[in-house]
């Protein structure tokens, strides 16, 4: 399965792809509307991860990009910002982690949506 992930964060992204189960999932870094535009037309994927820690998921629309698409997506944020997890809610994630419980337990929480 080819899971997106919303980032403009290279070295956590990284850390992350490293983690993940390479024989089950796929993690591809999305890093622009154009990258994101390009998958929905390419590929069918059904979960998400995106990154809350700057606007980056709203500088780029995200949330109008995959309305009407039957989408599951997971919203991380750094632990010390909180008030984050509000607008992970807001978008519409069907989880919402920190940071370190995303890359401490990524497989975990993949296999709960897939």
């Amino acid at each position: 399965m080819i899971i997106p992930v919303v980032t403009k964060d290279i070295m956590y992204f990284s850390k992350l792809k490293s983690k993940i189960n390479i024989d089950k999932y796929s993690l591809i870094q999305i890093k622009n509307r154009k990258e994101i535009e390009n998958i929905l037309l390419d590929k069918n994927f059904l979960l998400l991860i995106v990154d809350f820690s700057d606007d980056f998921a709203k500088s780029i629309e995200l949330k109008d990009l995959i309305k009407n698409r039957d989408i599951v997506s997971i919203g991380y944020y750094p632990h010390v910002n909180e008030n984050l997890k509000q607008n992970a809610i807001k978008f519409g994630t069907g989880r919402q982690v920190t940071r370190n419980q995303l890359f401490k337990n990524i497989n975990n929480i993949v296999d709960e949506f897939s």
